[in-house]
């Protein structure tokens, strides 16, 4: 196939639990131009469900299938290319000897895209599409996501979001537990109402029913359920009116999934997920009460195709991912009854100590690590006042902050902590930024309004304007100047004005 004229060539390629499907596309001046689409039906689930593995007969059919793929790429001129799929392969007691038979046979190396980072490219999608939306600017959005693992939910306000979780229901799920009624007509609706709001019950613990007006899912069946709702698409999103939602959600309750895929004009691999994410959709707008749901496309390849294609996508995903981060933070710290103001102190501290001193650590960037980890590092309080830094650890570790892996929450629960990982560089030069910018607010009274920082040499001035008392700060910050030294070689310094001497 000769090549198209434009800018770069990318493809990504799933293998999906019952397709593998394969995407080629081009950077052009009007955007991403789709130059092919290849899906082949191939039935893994099934086999992965009941025996837990995947059979030599399989991985020899899918190599075949990938090397046809790879042939493709090479008549096209693919530059760069993604072959991925979910956690569900992940999970086969085989799985490192298929991986190793994948690439052995096809040359391609293949990654996992886990159910958090597939529902964070999802967000952003939807966040993009949002973004022209002007509605109402002070809205609050339900941000909701169909995961493989579990129902994503995030409260969207303005450009970053305030507080993530994840609710354990699937598509999985609610397609098991029709199945198991499918004899019983009478028990249908109450027992479907109340399975769904079983599933949903912590919209109330997590606070999403609070001032949300409206409901956002992202859905790659968009097209067909803004057809079955009788609304169209304009500007890659959906208005339906809640009760048209709702309307829908009842009547396909009453009939399974294959009935519903012949009535609708749905395919056999639409009808099961459509069927089972409509009726959670209608249950979240029943039970948030909002009056608009609006739905956006949400692929999870598409996503991946504007990261390789379009420059400046994942320099602002990422930005997205550090502001929904720290905005997440935020909340939990107020949940957990944090000293904001304390908390926020520190946090602009440790950030202008950092950059001051670019050039003594490492080139890792882990300025949003060290953020984190001031925000929350007061959360213990909540349970222990004496060892609340262990207790901040602990809760750190389970939070759900955008973005964060459990590795990732790990190290700012160490960064918050005075001792531990002493073989840890990374982590100790963290927490010497950490210590330095808390014994500057030891007292929590933010007597301090501002530093200014120089670095000479072997010593780091850190100088401010106050004409009270700084006995207690000045005590904590020569302790955590020890640290300091030993991890950097450089010895900090306070110095401090009054305001006559300024």
């Amino acid at each position: 196939m000769p090549k198209k004229k434009g800018g770069r060539i990318c493809a990504v390629i799933e293998i999906g639990s019952d397709m593998v499907t394969m995407l080629i596309a081009q950077n052009r001046s009007t955007g991403i131009d789709v130059l092919d689409r290849l899906e082949c039906f191939f039935d893994l689930e099934k086999e992965t469900a009941t025996t837990g593995r995947i059979g030599q007969a399989s991985i020899l059919e899918l190599c075949r299938i990938l090397n046809g793929y790879r042939q493709e790429m090479e008549a096209y001129g693919v530059e760069a290319y993604r072959l991925f799929s979910t956690d569900f392969l992940q999970s086969t007691d085989n799985f490192i000897f298929f991986k190793s038979q994948l690439t052995e046979r096809t040359g391609l190396n293949l990654e996992i895209i886990s159910d958090e980072e597939e529902k964070a490219l999802l967000y952003w999608q939807m966040q993009k599409a949002m973004a022209s939306f002007d509605r109402d600017k002070g809205d609050k959005y339900l941000y909701a996501v169909i995961g493989n693992e579990s129902l994503g939910l995030a409260l969207q306000s303005v450009k970053r979001q305030r507080l993530r979780q994840n609710l354990p229901i699937t598509v999985f799920d609610v397609l098991q537990m029709r199945e198991e009624l499918a004899g019983d007509t009478e028990l249908v609706s109450p027992v479907m109402n109340e399975f769904l709001e079983d599933g949903l019950d912590g919209l109330d613990t997590y606070g999403f029913r609070k001032s949300v007006k409206t409901l956002v899912f992202a859905d790659a069946e968009l097209e067909a359920i803004a057809r079955m709702c009788g609304v169209e698409i304009e500007d890659k999103r959906c208005m339906i009116p809640a009760e048209k939602l709702m309307q829908l959600g009842q009547h396909l309750m009453e009939m399974m999934p294959e009935n519903a895929g012949k009535e609708y004009g749905l395919s056999i691999k639409q009808e099961r997920a459509i069927y089972a994410s409509v009726l959670i959709y209608n249950k979240l707008t029943e039970l948030t009460g909002v009056s608009v749901v609006i739905g956006v496309y949400g692929s999870l390849m598409g996503s991946l195709l504007e990261q390789m294609l379009l420059k400046p996508e994942r320099k602002e995903y990422d930005q997205y991912m550090q502001e929904n981060a720290l905005g997440c933070a935020r909340t939990l710290a107020k949940r957990y009854g944090c000293a904001m103001e304390h908390a926020e102190k520190v946090c602009d501290f440790a950030e202008k100590l950092y950059q001051k001193t670019r050039k003594l650590h490492s080139q890792e960037d882990d300025l949003i690590y060290l953020k984190l980890a001031c925000l929350l590092h007061n959360c213990g309080y909540f349970s222990d006042i004496e060892f609340h830094a262990h207790c901040s650890a602990s809760l750190i570790e389970t939070f759900n902050i955008p973005g964060m892996t459990l590795g990732q929450r790990k190290v700012i629960a160490q960064i918050q902590q005075s001792e531990g990982s002493w073989d840890n560089l990374r982590i100790q030069q963290l927490r010497a930024y950490f210590q330095l910018a808390d014994a500057l607010d030891c007292c929590k009274k933010q007597k301090l309004s501002d530093i200014s920082i120089r670095l000479d040499g072997d010593r780091l001035t850190v100088s401010t304007v106050y004409d009270g008392n700084l006995y207690l700060e000045k005590k904590a910050f020569d302790a955590a100047a020890q640290l300091f030294y030993e991890v950097f070689g450089v010895l900090p310094v306070l110095h401090v004005k009054t305001a006559l001497l300024k």
